[in-house]
């Protein structure tokens, strides 16, 4: 599947991440991020790559095209189910691996 500046565009927003959060966490700068969405920068198949790994730690699952459909985009988790997650996380305890963020 090609990550295009749309599938970042919609992936973002309907993570409800804005451009700082998303340069923050994927440690690509916020005016190359807004340049790939714009269609106006190439950014490289590395740092492309590390938007979708991060937008995917986030929350997005990205949807493959199929015969019956083009590329899509979902939530693995709603927002306050992530929020829920994240804050029983930091309640201390033991760590364990998972998926959420």
């Amino acid at each position: 599947m090609t990550f295009t500046p749309e599938l970042c565009h919609a992936a973002r927003i309907l993570a409800r991440i804005d451009r700082p959060t998303l340069s923050a966490e994927s440690g690509i700068a916020e005016d190359r991020i807004e340049a790939f969405e714009n269609g106006t920068a190439d950014l490289g198949d590395n740092s492309v790559e590390k938007l979708k790994m991060t937008l995917e730690a986030l929350g997005v699952i990205f949807l493959p095209e199929e015969k019956e459909g083009g590329v899509g985009i979902r939530l693995k988790f709603t927002g306050s189910e992530t929020r829920r997650i994240l804050n029983w996380e930091g309640e201390g305890g033991r760590v364990n691996q998972d998926d959420v963020v």
